[in-house]
């Protein structure tokens, strides 16, 4: 099939053609001589000569590499001989500007977010939203539910205080499993290849010395993803006016491949096409080969584990080319019971019973193509392509390479060594020019008049004629000579200094041109490369070297958002292979992302998440150093090795649990207030109780003393009373000689045994207690020992049976 054509992209691109048509060898070499004819149309007049050209001197600048011959023309030093000898080492003030960027930028940090955008994550979060709602609204009496049921009721993750806080979580912080898992598995593989460390730093360059940068992201047959770096002098696109690129039609990149890897690739012992003597006709090609004599085909080579040219490199152009393809399908719907059928293809004939239907998809096609001998060693559709997840989207479809080129303007940018390189050439030439006049700067010297000199008068003295007049000047500065001869005409001075008037001012006007060059240089630039310096004079407080900082970042902080675009970029097309990757069985993620049936019907968008800078941390920790100073409680209700921990991943998430912290404080101090007032209140209630319970109790007791009072002094004078009638009574009958009425005897008789006996025992009693009382006392004076034997016996005692001195003279 031939195939003519004035614009083979164009007729690839929107021309009727199927996917058969397409994948074909023949559009594949005609497409990958096309995109090679327009790399290499022409030097001096091609877009990517002129690039390269611009990149190689932006490298030079950047690395402190510059071509010193121009310095020379410019001064005219280029002669076969030169009175002057000059270092020609240029200043490595371009390298000290990028380095010091790149290692400003290396300094902050970033991750990758995953956020589950489908609808079966959205319910998942709303259902734990409304669970942990409805759990503070009814906290106390399900804490009370499951304290008395001793059933775990209450969710075990960590419950916001109130909604306001449950909003501001779900609103950034709400996270399913699925999510964090494929979070680590992401940020893990992108941390195991360097794109934190080693790789970042290498496209930071990229960007500050030629303002382009790539990745190229792909999987293997394993189904591990891998991210490589694109150098950006081999990229390879179509016009775009983003800086992203997202309007290209193909994209790629010139790599070198050893013939090795050709073998393994394309070689026909693995499966592939290309004959051994076809890799060799390859290999002449190469950088290696010089002359056909030096190494010629042998047959035998089919045959070896080893050749001689195994090693030798030739340049591939490996690229993407995106389309439109479409596939025709026909529906057939049967005469007899109306069933359908669907077949792939269209016929000639439109029947009445068959419809047409054509299903339009983009599709990336990849080509491997070896510039110098023009042999196509792959074309074919892209195998593990990267479509979006969205099944919305799942007609369209992804390059492999991801590009930024930022400040685009016409497919060309001003990198960081394009800007300051006039001001650089200025400077460079201001220190050779003080370099040459300190190499031709004179020293101060002196005028001699020999006439003079010869008749110098030294008078009669023969010591003075020893006088060397000019070492005499050289060392002293003074000089002895009459100003008459011995005729009286007047003697000129000898010996007259020349002073070198002319080197300080055109010393001074070089350095002020060095410094007004290096003004430029700073205005060029958007900052000052000599910022910290400038910070250690004491005039300069710590906020306006934080204020300076700040501007200077806002200056290039284009450098660094460049590599974050094109991370987000990568990172997107890494989730995409990688949730391909599980879903297809290979076992390389599984244990990330915990098995097929986590992520089957997940839809995962990337974001590009910046960890806290330096001195958001640092401000983050003068603050809560003032909270604790200011609060010393505080430290109760945090714990603040933990919130720095926090802070380093996000400081809005440490200040929500610094501010629930202070909350939690807050509530906790009024209730213990609460606390102490009411138990205070309590106490002093019972001790009121308390004193009018002893105030009854002791009116009870006066009361049950003056009863008893009263009646004891009743019982006193019934008695007297009835004790003095009966004496009465017997003194009357005794008068009168009449004896006791009989009815009154009985009456008689019971006073007689129920007072007068009972008190006259008691008398007696008394009188024999008190008797035997005195016996005692007198028995015990008789008895008393001496003070002499008190002593012995106390000496002899025990010594808890001792009495002090002092209670003896007492007793």
């Amino acid at each position: 099939m031939a195939i003519e054509s004035a614009n083979i992209i164009q007729d690839f691109q929107i021309g009727n053609w199927s996917i058969n048509k397409k994948s074909t060898k023949e559009v594949g070499l005609m497409v990958s001589r096309f995109i090679d004819t327009t790399v290499n149309s022409g030097v001096g007049n091609s877009y990517y000569w002129a690039r390269n050209t611009r990149f190689s001197t932006n490298r030079n600048y950047a690395n402190g590499k510059i071509d010193m011959q121009r310095f020379m023309d410019m001064l005219d030093f280029n002669g076969k001989f030169n009175y002057v000898n000059i270092n020609w080492n240029c200043i490595k003030l371009g390298a000290r500007i990028v380095a010091g960027l790149v290692g400003r930028m290396m300094e902050r940090e970033e991750k990758i977010q995953i956020n589950c955008i489908d609808s079966l994550s959205v319910t998942e979060k709303n259902d734990q939203y409304e669970e942990l709602e409805f759990t503070i609204a009814n906290r106390q009496r399900l804490e009370q539910l499951q304290q008395e049921s001793g059933v775990q009721i209450m969710p075990q993750t960590p419950i916001p205080a109130d909604q306001e806080e449950l909003n501001l979580m779900f609103t950034q912080y709400s996270r399913v499993q699925t999510e964090i898992l494929f979070e680590l598995g992401i940020n893990d593989s992108l941390q195991a290849m360097g794109w934190f460390s080693v790789l970042k730093r290498q496209v930071l360059h990229d960007a500050a010395e030629v303002g382009l940068i790539g990745t190229y992201t792909w999987m293997d047959e394993q189904g591990v993803v891998h991210v490589d770096r694109v150098q950006p002098e081999n990229i390879l696109y179509s016009y775009s006016k983003y800086p992203d690129f997202r309007d290209t039609t193909w994209r790629g990149q010139i790599k070198t491949m050893k013939i090795s890897e050709i073998r393994r690739k394309y070689g026909v012992q693995f499966g592939g096409t290309l004959t051994e003597e076809e890799m060799f006709k390859i290999a002449t090609a190469a950088k290696e080969y010089r002359l056909y004599d030096n190494l010629r085909w042998l047959n035998d080579w089919n045959f070896m584990y080893v050749r001689p040219y195994d090693e030798w490199n030739v340049d591939v152009v490996d690229f993407e080319i995106k389309t439109d393809d479409y596939e025709d399908y026909t529906i057939i719907t049967t005469k007899q019971n109306k069933s359908t059928i669907i077949k792939k293809g269209a016929p000639n004939k439109v029947r009445d019973n068959e419809e047409v239907i054509r299903d339009k998809t983009w599709n990336i096609y990849h080509g491997v193509y070896v510039r110098s001998t023009e042999t196509l060693l792959e074309w074919e559709l892209k195998k593990n392509m990267i479509r979006p997840q969205d099944p919305k989207e799942l007609g369209d479809c992804e390059f492999s390479y991801s590009f930024y080129m930022y400040q685009n303007y016409d497919m060309r940018n001003v990198a960081v060594p394009e800007k300051i390189q006039e001001p650089l050439d200025q400077m460079i030439i201001a220190r050779l020019k003080i370099q040459q006049l300190v190499a031709k700067a004179r020293p101060a010297g002196v005028t001699i008049n020999w006439d003079a000199l010869q008749n110098i008068d030294y008078g009669l003295g023969d010591s003075n004629k020893e006088i060397d007049v000019k070492r005499l000047f050289d060392q002293t500065g003074d000089i002895l000579y009459r100003g008459r001869d011995a005729e009286g005409r007047e003697v000129p001075v000898p010996i007259t200094e020349i002073p070198n008037v002319g080197f300080a001012p055109q010393m001074q006007a070089l350095m002020e041109v060095y410094r007004f060059h290096y003004q430029v240089l700073k205005d060029e630039l958007g900052e000052d490369p000599n910022l910290i310096a400038q910070a250690l004079t004491p005039r300069v407080t710590s906020g306006n070297v934080d204020a300076a900082q700040r501007s200077a970042e806002n200056a290039t902080d284009y450098i660094y958002y460049a590599f974050v675009e094109l991370m987000k970029d990568t990172s997107r097309k890494v989730a995409c292979l990688m949730k391909n990757s599980v879903m297809f069985g290979s076992k390389v993620y599984q244990h990330l992302v915990g098995g097929e049936d986590n992520i089957e019907g997940r839809i995962f968008s990337t974001e590009v998440q910046m960890l806290p800078t330096q001195f958001e941390l640092q401000q983050f920790n003068q603050d809560l150093q003032t909270a604790l100073a200011a609060n010393p409680l505080l430290i109760t209700y945090l714990d603040p090795y933990q919130l720095r921990r926090i802070a380093k991943q996000n400081t809005k998430l440490a200040d929500l649990y610094m501010r629930n912290a202070q909350k939690k404080m807050f509530i906790g101090e009024m209730q213990k207030a609460q606390a102490n007032s009411e138990q205070q209140a309590q106490v002093q209630m019972q001790a009121a109780q308390a004193a009018e319970e002893q105030k009854r109790i002791t009116e009870q007791m006066k009361g049950s003393v003056e009863i008893q009072k009263a009646e004891a002094t009743g019982t006193a004078q019934s008695k007297t009373a009835m004790v003095t009638g009966m004496i009465s009574l017997y003194n009357e009958s005794m008068k009168t000689g009449a004896s006791i009425p009989p009815e009154l005897q009985p009456v008689f008789q019971t006073l007689l045994q129920n007072v007068v006996i009972p008190m006259a025992i008691e008398n007696q009693e008394m009188q024999e207690m008190i008797r035997q009382k005195v016996e005692q006392a007198f028995q015990g004076a008789n008895q008393q020992p001496s003070q002499m034997e008190m002593a012995q016996q106390l000496e002899q005692a025990p010594p808890e049976q001792q009495v002090p001195e002092q209670q003896q003279m007492v007793a």
